[in-house]
């Protein structure tokens, strides 16, 4: 595996098989339905399973007695027929042996509710009870499976910080003096000055006085206090795993090891992911209860996957509807199911699970949908998944080592800035979802956009968006004029480098450490809580439109331009958005927020004055996506309507069955084509 500590959009799995096929679960089934799965599975193209996620009970059904024969006998039965078995600590769900002799690892919530057996993700990262058996069942499932050929890799627990990640029992209060003890160096007085904790009479004068954060009790918290709890948290988990990583490693470090979810209060790009191979995610686009604007936001999370650590392995993908609770997802149409799992695949996918083998009849995920029915008859959903996996086969090894192409970037996955912003969000939206508003305008008019963090490697790119990261790094600003210096556009949103990496605002003029690079001088700023009572009018352009959040007057350096104006009320005549070169460059700051109303607007400008690459314009509904390594191209069409529709595509070889014909492809509802092109590279 390459260097784990280098992470970037453009980097690769390294895996050497293209994975495919499913969770599974032998604890939910009798034998006679047991013994049938390997052919049944093996027929529709699976090549691995995943397992044991939550069966720490039947693994280690009493403490320090061992039962491995379940799993052992799965491994076998499935390698028979050449599929392979990623296994997971099981620590998402602790047996009820362990809760009942040790109450004190359960997790509290800020309102000092203690969490139960009877559900999973109850235990606390933080008790040093819960991490010694953590560490025991990682090492004695590594030890037991280390020499065994069919086991290929590792999942580590499940999808962290899924249902809540706060905690706030007494092992955590004590982990949390031990961090900020840890962070400042030992120095209280660090604490008060990083914090500000001469307002409200907070002054500490040991870290064993300061408390979690907990919201509204009784007022509003520290925002400095609330990013360091947010990196506590993200500190706790990363210790968590790197224990299990560590053990895992050493019994054989031929495995791969890495995690699924990509859930808050996580950094991605950060240690944690560094610990790992490479990320998994899972995916469930129909969560996205529009069928119109599920495409846009299933690829914004996908691309904001491969934005932290590179492409990514499924280790869930909807197969079928989900229901848990008060809600049941659509049932994917026929041939839904494939299409978004090529879709996973075009963004950075290098292997695919579906989740899962077959429904399960009892427990809290009764009606989240699999491969299979209830009934354990295979239908449309299992003949689509071995279609699936035929075509899987065949292209899933060309596609290893190539990288998603990308000429417009959104800077916006970063988690300082996240986080610092949930701690005080003044009612605006969080940088996240202004990166899948930015990134859907881009993606519905065919370009090539991606996400990007602000420290990843830039080249290839022709345009970045800042998204509103009021907590800016200073660190990036050599990177961001580089990039802008040998010909990228770059375009700044409002509030950007407001405020520090501890959640205070800057001392200096706005836009802080960015206002040389911009040339541009915030003079004011201002919320929009009632646009329609004081509407602020802008002009970009040939176009002109009333600001709907937020406004900032600005005043430009000698040298830049004013590209934007504002028409009306106290800020009529004065620069909303203005535009300098640098060196082969241009940087632009946008003194609003990117919003539904804003966005189209700065595209068809950028479009306009020629700073946008040239794209095809594709029929509505249809994807175009390309994947490419230093020799050749895999372009992506991906039809999300509902009805045929033809397609121009360059000439290449058309490796899903279409006739390609004058240079077009007819693909039929919810269909997939993809184009290879032999000696082009597009970085």
């Amino acid at each position: 595996m390459e260097d784990r500590s280098k992470l970037s959009h453009l980097r690769h799995t390294n895996l050497n098989t293209f994975y495919y096929g499913s969770p599974y679960y032998p604890e939910h089934w009798d034998e006679e339905v047991r013994v049938k799965d390997p052919e049944l599975l093996a027929a529709a193209g699976w090549n691995v399973i995943r397992m044991a996620e939550f069966a720490w009970d039947r693994i280690e059904p009493k403490y320090g007695e061992f039962d491995f024969s379940l799993f052992d006998e799965t491994i076998e039965r499935f390698g028979e027929v050449g599929i392979k078995t990623i296994l997971c600590t099981p620590t998402a769900t602790p047996p009820i042996w362990l809760t009942e002799a040790h109450p004190e690892i359960l997790r509290v919530d800020d309102k000092g509710i203690k969490m139960e057996h009877g559900s999973r993700q109850h235990a606390s990262h933080f008790s040093p009870v819960f991490r010694e058996h953590s560490r025991r069942i990682t090492a004695a499932m590594a030890k037991h499976y280390a020499d065994n050929p069919n086991v290929v890799g590792w999942q580590t627990d499940n999808e962290f910080h899924c249902h809540f990640s706060e905690d706030h029992s007494a092992s955590a209060q004590r982990a949390w003096h031990e961090f900020l003890s840890e962070r400042f160096e030992g120095d209280i007085q660090k604490l008060n000055t990083t914090w500000g904790t001469a307002f409200w009479a907070q002054t500490y004068t040991r870290f064993e006085q300061v408390p979690t954060p907990k919201r509204m009790r009784p007022t509003y918290s520290n925002p400095a206090q609330e990013l360091d709890y947010r990196r506590f948290l993200d500190w706790g988990v990363t210790r968590f795993q790197k224990e299990q990583v560590d053990i895992l490693r050493e019994a054989n470090p031929l495995w791969f090891v890495t995690h699924n979810g990509c859930f808050y209060n996580i950094d991605f790009r950060g240690q944690f992911t560094k610990d790992l191979d490479f990320l998994g995610f899972d995916m469930y686009p129909h969560f996205f209860y529009d069928p119109d604007e599920r495409p846009a936001r299933a690829a914004y999370w996908l691309d904001m996957v491969r934005s932290f650590s590179g492409n990514f392995l499924v280790l869930e993908h909807q197969s079928g509807p989900g229901g848990q609770g008060g809600y049941f997802h659509d049932n994917p149409e026929p041939g839904e199911m494939r299409k978004m799992a090529w879709m996973a695949i075009a963004h950075g996918a290098d292997g695919m699970l579906l989740f899962r083998e077959r429904c399960c009849r009892f427990g809290a995920e009764e009606y989240w949908c699999g491969v299979l029915d209830h009934d354990n008859v295979p239908r449309r959903r299992y003949r689509e998944a071995a279609i699936l996996g035929k075509e899987i086969a065949e292209l899933g090894p060309q596609l290893l080592g190539t990288s998603v192409h990308q000429n417009i970037g959104i800077a916006c996955c970063d988690f300082i800035a996240e986080n610092g912003h949930d701690a005080m969000t003044l009612g605006l939206p969080d940088p996240r979802d202004m990166g899948k508003l930015v990134h859907q305008a881009f993606y519905e008019r065919g370009y090539d956009v991606g996400v990007v963090h602000p420290e990843d490697d830039l080249s290839g790119l022709d345009v970045l968006l800042v998204a509103h990261l009021s907590l800016f790094d200073p660190l990036w600003c050599e990177r961001l004029s580089t990039f802008v210096e040998k010909g990228g556009t770059l375009v700044i949103g409002a509030r950007t480098a407001s405020k520090d990496r501890n959640n205070n605002v800057v001392p200096d003029t706005l836009p802080g450490v960015l206002r040389s690079l911009a040339g541009v001088t915030v003079e004011e700023y201002g919320r929009q809580n009632m646009p329609e009572k004081r509407p602020l009018e802008l002009s970009l352009g040939n176009e002109s439109w009333v600001s709907d959040l937020w406004y900032e007057a600005l005043s430009p350096d000698e040298g830049t331009d004013v590209v934007g104006t504002w028409q009306s009320r106290h800020l009529a005549g004065q620069a909303a958005v203005t535009c300098r070169s640098v060196g082969k460059g241009k940087v632009y700051y946008v003194g609003t927020y990117f919003t539904d109303t804003t966005m189209p607007r700065i595209v068809n400008y950028l479009a306009e004055v020629g700073d946008l690459p040239d794209v095809l314009t594709d029929p509505k509904g249809v994807e175009r996506i390309k994947r490419y390594n230093g020799t050749q191209e895999f372009c992506f069409l991906i039809n999300h309507r509902e009805e045929a529709v033809s397609v121009e595509v360059p000439s290449g070889e058309s490796l899903l069955g279409h006739t390609l014909e004058e240079n077009t492809i007819l693909l039929g509802a919810y269909d997939v084509a993809i184009v290879r092109i032999n000696g082009r590279d597009t970085k």
